[in-house]
Order: structure tokens, then C-alpha cells, then sequence
């Protein structure tokens, strides 16, 4: 396992690397006129120090008392799992031109935080109503880009 996270984060890392030498030969802007490499540029970056973080974990790691992760589908569970997650997809999907941005992506979050993420009513809604907010704010006020106008008009 460690010698599995030591190339996946070197490889990492070099991608991260090639992603952060390409987007320098782009115009990079300011934050409030962000040019084609400013997203990249962040990316890379976030990438390089994740992947690095990574590497380094994985030549401190000690090879006594360690525990095998958990796999993230169990055996049993996994074929519904992703079944249940596609149908997710593809209800947001159908959602969207329907009910509009916002609430399509609260009524997906809190589908995937309640039946995938097994989390209780109350912290699905407060998490689907936060990250409906949160890129309704983002997406839609701070940056401006358009969103389907809804069918049905919420």
C-alpha cells in the first residue's frame, strides 16, 4: 500500500506540475477579471500540494500496526451503491430545466447525503439547504453565469 501512494502521488504531482507550467502561458488576470489560466493555475497548485502531502505520508508511514482502509463499497452494498448514485445523476439532470439550479441541487445533495450518505433528516436538509445557497451565491450572483431558466417558476 505504501509503494502504491508513493507513484500515485508522484504521478500526481507530475501532473500537477505539467498543468501548472501550461497554465502559465496563458493570461492569468486577477481574481476579478480572472483570465483562461487563473482556474488552472489554482488547480495545479491544489493538486501539487495535495499529491505531496501524499508522498510525503507515505515515506513517514510505518509498516507496523497499520490498518488496512476500508474499502469505500462494501461488497454487498456496492451495485446499489452506484446504482442508487447514477439514478442521483440523472434525476439532477432532469431536475434542472424543470425546478431550476438552486433547489435541483438541494433536492440532489440531500438524496445523496440521506440514502448514500445514511446522514439523519435534519443533516441532510441543513447540508442540501447550505450547498444550494452556497452555489446559487457562487454561481449564479458572484460570477454571473446563467442557469436554465425553470420550467415551473421557483
Amino acid at each position: 500500500m505504501k509503494n502504491l501512494d508513493r507513484l500515485s502521488g508522484i504521478i500526481l504531482f507530475l501532473l500537477g506540475l505539467g498543468i501548472f507550467l501550461k497554465s502559465l502561458t496563458y493570461p492569468i488576470g486577477s481574481f476579478r477579471s480572472p483570465g483562461g489560466g487563473l482556474f488552472p493555475l489554482l488547480a495545479s497548485i491544489l493538486l501539487m500540494a495535495l499529491a505531496g502531502s501524499l508522498i510525503l505520508q507515505a515515506f513517514w508511514k510505518k509498516n507496523k500496526g497499520e490498518a488496512s482502509p476500508a474499502s469505500f463499497f462494501s461488497s454487498k452494498e456496492a451495485p446499489k451503491r452506484i446504482i442508487v448514485g447514477f439514478a442521483a445523476l440523472l434525476g439532477y439532470r432532469y431536475l434542472l430545466p424543470l425546478i431550476g439550479f438552486a433547489l435541483s441541487t438541494g433536492v440532489f445533495i440531500f438524496f445523496l447525503s440521506k440514502f448514500l450518505g445514511k446522514y439523519g433528516w435534519t443533516v441532510s436538509l441543513f447540508f442540501s439547504g447550505i450547498t444550494a445557497f452556497v452555489a446559487y451565491y457562487l454561481f449564479q450572483v458572484w460570477l454571473k453565469i446563467p442557469m436554465p431558466i425553470p420550467l415551473i417558476g421557483f
